[in-house]
Formats: structure tokens, sequence, C-alpha cells
């Protein structure tokens, strides 16, 4: 590898080069120290940078600055994601099936063949023809499907793109942009929970900590800093420390890499690479990713390997006996060789082989789980669930346990103060303008507290921006009639010495200000229970600081109780003041902020502020309940504000076990590694040893778990311990999360759930669905969309397998009796393309209807196909195989022929006319039968296949009918119109199939004349017969009946069910001499 050296940046023309600033980072990512900051160093400082790129840092870009010229010379921020293939790429791609280019190769040797070497050329290429044209529409109308979903899977990751948002400093002002427009030289603001979008130097921060395991693996937690602290902090470490036995991170640095995570604090970056010349954007460059199987595509995967491998056997052998059939006559002299005909039969032998091939392999399924996908994450969008996984779509049909935060999810985030508690006192909402009118000094004290500890704010067009907790309390002060809380921002804004935003840990966020010339004050805010515990005075009404006594830490503590017990979140305020002394002490302590925040407080107050639950929230959670699906609260509330939400929404009762999160750790003893059975191991920084986690002591949660519905005053930590133990056990989890650190559980968990409102854009990244509206009865929705997959793929697959075992058998006893199949390669290339792509979409774009949350979930381990399907399956695919064989063998005795029998191409049966003739090629014993009508063009095909053709292809569109119900349901019908697709595809196959029937001709291989209506309506009676058979169905009941088993025993079950149907099938017809 070259080695990066280090050299001042060099200013080339009017900007220095992208060349330049990309060395920039590589050295960074190479430091064994400090050579980062040597190059800034060496290039005259960070102000430099102004005159290298043509900014000023207090200002930003100029928005009349045409961008063109940053754009060509440092290159777009515009990400180039990948389009989904063309059309005609797609077509390609699925002409390049082996067995579709060896049916083409076949077809067309067959029509050279009967268009020069046939008997009667003017007809003979028809059937290669047709053939071809065959494998052209499946190619074509898979294609339109596969083209159709890539396109609808890319609209969806485009909208989730489209939802980011980032704020610059421009023309000396904020604002929002898309990370698309981002420039070098933008000034960039970067917060907790969002993924930089661009590398860049950080040139204010405040507790700034970036983790960049995505980029580099390691998952520790780097502190950033501008570069006039890094060169402070260099400092501080050479006057201690010996140079030369440093890591590469014992000091700070300012260079920020786009893809990494803000987990930490505030900060503002000057941007110096984006797009593909980030080191992001290289590295993206160099590598492509493979899309994920899913758990539902390994399944089908599973089924369609062990039916495709039964498909070989079967066509091999089938083409096989032919073969030996036809050289066997030869050899007895039953059959004389001749050179053209011998060549057609011998080629047709295996196109027929092939035929059977492609009708026995289910290739329909992935198009049916592609085609059930697209649609589904389309439909679910509408429902507020932006899926980013694929995967997660079916896996939310099998979740029995959701961990749900409280805020903005089961509640409505409208938050609003409803009490107040000074000095131990409670004040109702409605009595805090009187109050504060007759003390004017503590409204001071108050007012300047919530401005300086919040950051939200309500615009001139009455927008809310901000957090929802923080925009209670100014709306309390709009209410009190102060507005000016911006302008006591601004006047302390260049009078802030530190802030150290909110932290799910600390349960609190503080910021110190020069107060005046002589006091440094520390405003905190954060959950009442921390900041009474840290506070030694409180401030009365009178503005008097008095010390807090026992007796008054008890009432105090009751006040928060009372107002929890009522379901109000409880807010604690307070201040201190800091001289000089004081914070030069707390700043030789390593984490000194947290020393101010924590100690010797003076209590202001304690808000008690109300979040109503959501109005359909109580329904959702008796609708999980009914879907056997555990719901649990997981909250950083205290535990009587929780209980209290809880127990108003059906997720708690007086049974109910309540932990705080200190508690629940304690319990089960934290995260442990699998293989060391410690916290901290060796796992985490080996390549290869990927390290497990789980739970210290999973017995102790085993005993707890079952009652835990609700964890108060929880962490993120708290909730990845909670998700790793459930799926221990076996559970399959989905998680909410909408913070920075949720992500780890978000990841974790089987699907984690993102709120798209108030959800950072790390947690965004982890989850693999985004909730639009962050409502917890979206979720219950997924689950509904998760089923409705399952059980789609479900009715399609009950569908199919009954055609393929249906014809597939027919054919094997067609080559083994009469020397053919009973439907010609055309044929069932028809039937192929209507059960794979007809069939799927009407089968798998089916709506879920609320019966679907009646059911437990789907058990991973449980196979796809039930024992009730396997049922109806071999059910109806006996009905159809007895009705077909009878009419091959015996049609000719009960199928009526209504033509005119003037015509040469109608035939009847010599022993009553009454009835068609015999169709069968050739006789049981090897002897001509129709073979040679068939080839004479003044007659063609016959009409008794024609019915046999007809019949069949009409039993597959009633059971089609039959397969959308998988659960042994009496009524067919309902909730027919829950597909927008099947109605029509039903009719437009029948349409079709009346097309084919009587204007397919010697293409379709039917009757010349087609049917009469006498006819058709005989083959519609004969294939209807399939809803009356599925009713006897019904009044057997399957042996053990369980709907969900494992998947090899269900398998076992099938193929001994299959052998015994097969085996009595075959000695019922050669007791009735059907067969030799």
């Amino acid at each position: 590898m070259e080695t990066i050296t280090s050299r001042p940046l060099i200013k080339a023309q009017k900007f220095v080069s992208k060349e330049e600033l990309m060395k920039l980072v590589d050295i960074y990512m190479d430091r064994t120290f400090d050579e980062d900051m040597q190059v800034i160093e060496d290039t005259g400082g960070i102000k430099e940078f102004e005159s290298l790129l043509g900014v000023e840092f207090s200002q930003g870009l100029k928005s009349d600055e045409d961008p063109s010229e940053r754009i060509s010379h440092f290159g777009s921020n515009k990400k180039t994601d990948k389009e989904p293939p063309s059309f005609w790429k797609m077509c390609w791609q699925i002409f390049k099936d082996k067995i579709l280019i060896t049916l083409s190769v076949l077809g067309f040797i067959s029509l050279v063949i009967g268009a020069t070497l046939a008997e009667h050329p003017e007809y003979g290429w028809i059937e290669g023809f047709s053939i071809l044209v065959s494998v052209v529409v499946i190619v074509f109308v898979t294609a339109i499907n596969d083209y159709q979903k890539e396109k609808k899977f890319f609209e969806l990751q485009s909208i989730h793109k489209d939802r980011q948002h980032f704020t610059i400093l421009r023309d000396g002002s904020y604002k929002t942009i898309h990370p698309d427009e981002i420039l070098v030289g933008d000034i960039l603001k970067i917060d907790q929970g969002c993924i930089i979008p661009v590398d860049g130097i950080i040139i204010a921060s405040h507790h700034l900590q970036v983790n960049e395991a995505s980029l580099t693996g390691e998952n520790d937690n780097l502190h950033k800093a501008s570069y006039e602290k890094c060169i402070k902090k260099i400092e501080e470490y050479l006057e201690n420390n010996v140079p030369g036995q440093s890591s590469k991170h014992d000091i700070p640095s300012p260079i920020c890499i786009s893809g990494t995570n803000v987990v930490e604090g505030i900060g503002e970056m000057l941007v110096i690479a984006v797009g593909e010349n980030s080191k992001e954007g290289r590295i993206k460059g160099l590598s492509i990713g493979e899309d994920e199987n899913t758990p539902l595509k390994t399944k089908i995967d599973n089924l369609m390997n062990k039916v495709s491998n039964l498909a070989i056997a079967i066509s091999f052998t089938s083409v096989f006996i032919l073969y030996i059939r036809f050289f066997i006559e030869l050899g007895v002299g039953t059959a004389a060789w001749d050179t053209d005909d011998g060549i057609r039969t011998l080629i047709g032998f295996v196109v027929e082989g092939i035929v059977i091939l492609v009708v026995a392999i289910p290739e329909g399924l992935p198009l049916a789980v592609t085609l059930t996908l697209a649609y589904s994450v389309k439909k679910m969008q509408q429902d507020h669930n932006l899926v980013k996984k694929i995967r997660a779509c079916e896996i939310m049909g099998g979740a029995d346990t959701i961990c749900s935060d409280k805020t903005g999810t089961l509640t409505k985030n409208e938050m609003e103060v409803k009490s107040f508690s000074i000095n131990s006192t409670i004040y109702e909402r409605s009595e805090l303008n009187q109050l504060f009118q007759n003390h004017d000094d503590y409204l001071g004290f108050f007012k300047d507290a919530i401005s300086l500890t919040t950051t939200a704010r309500i615009d001139e067009d009455k927008r809310e921006i901000g957090s929802k907790t923080e925009l209670a309390m100014i709306k309390l002060l709009n209410s009190l009639g102060i507005t000016d809380y911006e302008y006591i921002r601004d006047y302390y804004k260049g009078k802030i010495i530190a802030k150290n935003p909110f932290s799910s840990v600390r349960k609190r966020s503080s910021i110190i200000i020069q107060y005046n010339e002589d006091i440094k004050r520390i405003y905190v805010l954060g959950a009442s229970e921390y900041i009474l515990s840290s506070c030694t005075h409180t401030l009365t009404p009178e503005a008097t600081i008095n010390k807090i006594k026992k007796i008054q830490r008890t009432k105090s503590n009751k006040d928060i109780n009372e107002m929890a017990s009522e379901g109000l979140r409880t807010i604690g305020l307070a201040f201190k003041d800091l001289s000089e002394s004081d914070l030069d002490q707390a700043i030789n302590i390593k984490n000194y902020h947290a020393s101010l925040e924590e100690t010797d407080l003076v209590l202001i107050g304690i808000f008690g502020i109300y979040d109503p639950p959501r109005d359909e929230v109580q329904k959702a959670i008796e609708d999980c309940k009914a879907a056997s699906i555990k719901v649990r609260m997981v909250t950083g509330d205290n535990k009587a504000t929780a209980f209290s939400i809880a127990k108003s929404i059906g997720i708690a009762n007086k049974n109910s076990l309540v932990l705080s999160g200190e508690e629940f750790r304690k319990e089960v003893e934290g995260i442990v590694c699998e293989k060391h059975r410690t916290e901290i191991c060796e796992c985490q920084n080996t390549k290869g040893n990927a390290r497990t986690d789980v739970v210290g002591n999973i017995e102790r949660f085993k005993e707890i778990i079952d009652n835990l519905d609700v964890l108060a005053r929880s962490q993120p930590e708290d909730k990845y311990i909670l998700v790793t133990g459930l799926k221990q056990l076996g559970h399959v989890v989905a998680v909410t999360g909408d913070g920075t650190n949720d992500a780890p559980a978000l990841k974790k968990a089987n699907i984690g759930f993102a709120m798209g409102i108030s959800g950072t854009e790390m947690a965004r990244e982890a989850a693999d669905i985004i909730l639009l509206d962050d409502n917890f009865s979206s979720i219950v929705k997924a689950v509904l969309w998760g089923r409705s997959i399952y059980e789609n793929i479900q009715r399609f697959l009950q569908f199919q397998l009954s055609v393929n075992l249906t014809a597939v058998t027919v054919a094997i006893v067609g080559v083994v009796s009469i020397k053919s199949t009973v439907l010609t390669a055309v044929q069932l290339l028809w039937v192929n393309l209507i059960m794979n792509t007809f069939a799927s979409l009407a089968l798998a774009t089916e709506s879920p209807s609320d019966s679907l949350l009646t059911r437990k979930p789907n058990s991973p381990k449980s196979s796809i196909i039930t024992k009730l399907m396997l049922k109806h399956i071999f059910g109806q695919s006996f009905l159809q195989i007895s009705i077909i064989l009878v009419m091959v063998f015996a049609g000719e005795w009960f199928l009526p022929e209504y033509g005119n029998t003037s015509d040469m191409s109608v035939l009847v049966n010599p022993d009553d006319s009454s009835m068609v003739r015999s169709g069968r090629p050739y006789h049981l014993d090897g002897s001509k039968d129709y073979i040679d009508f068939y080839d004479d063009p003044d007659y063609g095909p016959s009409r008794h296949f024609t019915y046999i053709f007809n019949i069949f292809v009409l039993f597959q569109l009633f059971n089609e009918i039959n397969s959308r119900k998988i659960r042994d349901e009496w009524w067919i019908f309902s909730n027919i119109k829950k597909s927008n697709f099947f109605i029509p595809i039903w009719l437009f196959t029948f349409i079709v199939q009346v097309i084919m029937v009587e204007f397919g001709s010697i293409a379709m291989s039917c009757h010349q004349e087609g049917l009469t209506v006498e006819q058709w309506f005989i083959c519609v009676a004969w294939a209807s017969s399939t809803l009356a058979w599925r009713f006897v169905l019904l009044l057997i009941p399957p042996y053990k009946v369980n709907d969900q088993v494992n998947e090899e025993s269900n398998w076992d079950s099938w193929f001994h069910w299959s052998s015994w149907v097969i085996t009595k099938s075959w000695k019922k017809l050669r007791v009735f001499k059907l067969i030799p």
C-alpha cells in the first residue's frame, strides 16, 4: 500500500484541488497520532480554509453564487443509485434460462423439419412455431411482471432517501436542504442521531462523539472537536505523555467521515468532499452488494429444489420410456423406420419431456413471492409503513412480541403542561398565571431556565419545531404572555461556555453560560427523580433559595409520584451558580461537565406533562392480544407514569411486573459474550470471530419475562437486553426506536421499526421499516400484511401443486400407454403460463382480511405447506386425474358430438354416432388409432382431445377459486373482491381459452371447428365439479390435524401420501383395464 505523506494544501486557481482534500481524509484514516492536524497546521490553520474553499465560516456560502462551478471542480453529492434493469435486459436474463433455451432450439428444429421434411409442410411448421411463440410469451409476461416489481422497489427506496434533510449555513442564516444539494464549502450542522453525508472538518462542537464502525469496523465512539480544541488537547497530551507511545485516537481529530454516525453532541463542520469523492463514495464505488435471501424465499428454494429433482427424474423417465418403446417396436417389426417421420418423432419425444419438466417445476413460485412482496410493500406504504428491507414484510407475519416505545407511538406526542410543583407545592395549569403575576423575580429564573435549556420554537407561521416536551414548556411560556424566549437565546448565544445535550443514560441536559461578569451559571433539565436527587436547595416563589430538608424532599418525591400516577411525565428544572474556581476545579476532572450538573443544584420546579394515548391504540393492543402477540412498553418515564399509561391502554394489569431499567439489568445480569461469559471479551476486535451477545442470567430472564409488561426509566441498553433475551428464547421480536442509541436494538430485533417523524437518521438507517406516522396501530397493519404475504404464497402453492401433480401424472400415463402426452407441448406451455404468471397475479395479490389477526403467528420452523393444504392438493388432483384419464381412455363413450357430421373433420364413434371418435394417437397395444387423422389436414386434431384440453384448463380455473381458501373455509367466494386482480385475470384467462379452442386449430392442437356451444356447457359442467368436490373434502378431516408442523415431517407426510395416492390410482386403472 502506498504511504500517504503529509504536506500543506496548496490552492490551485480559485479553489484547492479535490485531490488535495481527499488526501487529507486519507491521512486521517491512516493517522498514528496527529498527522491530519499537522497538514491543517502546515496549511496555515483552519482559517486558511476560508480562502482555499471560498467561504466565510460565520456566513456560509452565498445563495446567489452559481453552484455549477463548485460542482464542476469538487463534484456533486447527488448519489448515482443503481437504476433498475431495463425491460429488454430483463427479457434477456429470463431467456437465458436453460430450459427456455432448450425449448427454443428444439422448437426451431421442429419448425425447420416440419416446413421441409413433413408429409404436409404447409402446416407442419406450425407446432414448432407455436413452441417458439409460447417461449416468447412466457419471456415477455415474466419480464413485464419483474420489471414492474423492480420499479416499485426502486420508487420506495427513493421515497426513503427523499425524506433526508440537513441544516446548512448560507448567507448567515440556517436553512434546510436535501443532502444531494450540499456543496464543498458549505457549513453543515450535525447532531446526535444523524449519519454524516459528506467528509468535513469540525469548526465548532459541544461534546461531539462519532462512531466510525460502519467504515472501520471498530465500534468505539470517537471524540471530535474543532481544530483549536484539538491543538490544545495535543499540547496537554504531550505535557503528560512520552511521544511515540500514543495510539491513533488518544487525541481528538476535527476530521469527520461520510457514512459515520453522530452518537452524542452537536457540531458544525466545513464540507471538504462530497459524492463519489467522499470516503464513503470511494468505498461504495469499489464494491457492489448482493441482495440478501429472505426467509420465505429460502423455504421456497428448498421446496423448488425437492420438486425440481422429482420433476427431472419424471421427465427423464418419460423420455426414456418413449425411446425404449419406439426402438422396441422397430426391433419387433410392429413399426417401420421412416427417416423424416422418425427424426420428427424422436425430437418430439425430447420436446415432450422438456415440456413435462417445464410444467412439473414450480417456476411460478419465485414470481409469486416477488409479486406478493411488491404488492404488499406498496400497500404497506399506504398504511404508513415504509419498508426498507423486504425481508421484514415476511418476518412480521411471524412476530409474537412487540417492544414498543411510549411517547409518540402509543401516545399522541401532543404534550401539555398540566401541573407544576414549586417548593413542594403542586399548582394546576390554571393557577400558574395568578401565581406568576405576584412573583416577577421567580418568573425571571423560570423563563431564563426554560429558554436556555430548550431549543424548540414556534415560528411566525405557527409551525412547531423541535422536541414535543420542550414545546410544551414553550407553550406554557406563551400562555403566561412570555414570547421573548428567542431573544433570551440570542442574547446568551455568545456567552455559552459549554453544552451537554440530553443523554438517555444521564437522563438530563445542561448548559453553562456566562450569566454576568461575576457569575457563570449552569441550567439543568431532566428526569424529575434524577434532578431532585442532585438538588440540595430549592427556589421559592419569592425567589429565595432555601435548603431542602428531609421532610420537604419526601414531600417532593410524593408530588412526583402523585403526578406520575395520573399519567403525567415529570420533568425537573434546576440551576446552580458557579464561581471561577468551581469551573477551574471541575475542568481537571475527566467528566467535568457531569460533575457540575449532578451536585448542589437549586430546584426551580417540576413539570407534570400530559401526553394522551392515541385514540386507536387500545383497539390495536386488543388486536395484538387476539393475534397472540405480546406487547411490552419500554419507556424513559418513571414506573408510576409508565404503569398508569400502560394500564389505560390495555398493556398492563394488576398482575403485571413493572421494572425500572436498573432493576431489570440487575435481575438478568446484563449482556455477556456467549463464548467467554464476560461483558468485555476478545471477540469484539478479532476478525472472523464475531461476538454473540446473550443475557447473563437467562434462567432469571425466563422467570420474569412472561409478566414483564413495562420497562420504565429504561436506557437503550435495557431495550437491547430485552430483545436479546426474547430472541434467545425463540421469540420473533419487533421493536420500535427513535433515538441514536436505539440502533443496536433495532438491528438486533427480527424487525426494527424506526419513527419517521421523531426518529433520528441513525435509527431510521438501522431499521427495517419506517413508521411514517409514528403510530403503533401502523405496526398492527404491518403484522396483517406480513401474515397476508405468507397466506398469499400458500394460496398460490395450493393451486400450483395441484396443477403440477395433475399435469405430470396425466402426461406420464399418456406417455406409458398411448406413446404421447395427453396435452401437446404447446398446450402444456399454455397451462404453464396460466399456473405460473396469471395465477401468481390472481392469488398472490389478495389484500388481508381482519380474520388474520385471530390466528397465531407463523412459526419460523413450520412448513409453508400445511396438512389442510395437502388434503386439498391431493384431493383436487385425485378428482382431476380420475376424470381426465377416464375421458382419455373412455371419452368416446360419453362425450357427445353435436357438430355437423357432414363436415369431414367431424368424426364420430363407429359404434355410437352420437359420441365423439377416439382421439388417442395410438392404441394401448401400440397400433395406430387417430395419429393418421391428426396428420391429415382435412381432419387435424380430434374433438375428443379438444374436449380434454378444454376441461383440463377449466379445471384449473375453477380450482383457482378453491385455492383462495387454505383453512377449510366453507364459503369460497368471501372477500373475493379483496384482490383487484383475481376476477379480471380469471375472466381474461377464460376468454383467451375460448379464443384458443375456437380459433387455435392446429397451432393449439384443437379441432378445426373448436367446440359447439353444447360442448362448452358440458366442459364447464365437468370442470365446475371441482367446486362441489371441495365440499366433499371439507368433510374429510386430515389425520391429526395440526396447521403448523415441522417442515421435515410435513415433507415426509407429503411424499408418503403422494406415494399412496399414486399406487392406489395405478391399481384402479389396471382393474378397469385402462392401462396395460
